[in-house]
């Protein structure tokens, strides 16, 4: 296949012996790339659904208060949001959800972890010097439901921990 650069005007694009070299070799490459993905199919499935999120700064939490795990590592899928903290389920179908977390500053931790409205699972972080609090969840969603973690309704200011605290959740 010939390929020619393209032409602005009546004058075609200059280009160095180099560099259009390294492009036609670069578009090449992707041709090949894409060829072989539409023979095998995408890397990853679009009815794939997983993620996995930090907490990167502490945080003190009012009533009721949605934790934002804000350092997205993992996100196949596009179904958890790092600004809102929400995942929202894009399919029908068992999720599993784990969420680990460190207190600080000396004061426990009550979190919970939320379907739509309803509490699906409560951790603790004991009083202490960065004691840790976990909390999973098997759940049945239907398409557009929310699971979030939050911190227990009508508990006063705790902190959790950022660096240390992940928020996970995946279709079996």
């Amino acid at each position: 296949m010939t390929w020619k650069l393209p032409t602005i005007g009546n004058r075609t694009a200059s280009m160095s012996g180099k560099a259009k070299a390294a492009l036609l070799e670069s578009i090449d490459t992707l041709q090949i790339t894409n060829r072989l993905l539409g023979e095998t199919g995408s890397a990853i499935p679009s009815n794939k659904v997983a993620f996995h999120a930090r907490l990167t700064q502490y945080v003190t939490l009012g009533s009721a208060q949605t934790v934002i795990f804000d350092h997205v590592i993992t996100n196949i899928g596009k179904a958890y949001n790092q600004h809102t903290s929400h995942f929202t389920a894009p399919f029908n179908g068992i999720y599993v959800f784990a969420c680990t977390f460190l207190q600080t500053r000396g004061t426990g931790v009550h979190l919970q972890m939320v379907h739509n409205s309803s509490e699906i699972s409560k951790g603790y972080g004991a009083s202490g010097s960065g004691e840790t609090g976990v909390m999973t969840a098997v759940i049945y969603l239907q398409k557009g439901d929310v699971v979030k973690v939050r911190h227990l309704l009508g508990k006063g200011s705790q902190t959790i921990h950022g660096d240390w605290s992940f928020f996970t959740g995946y279709l079996l």
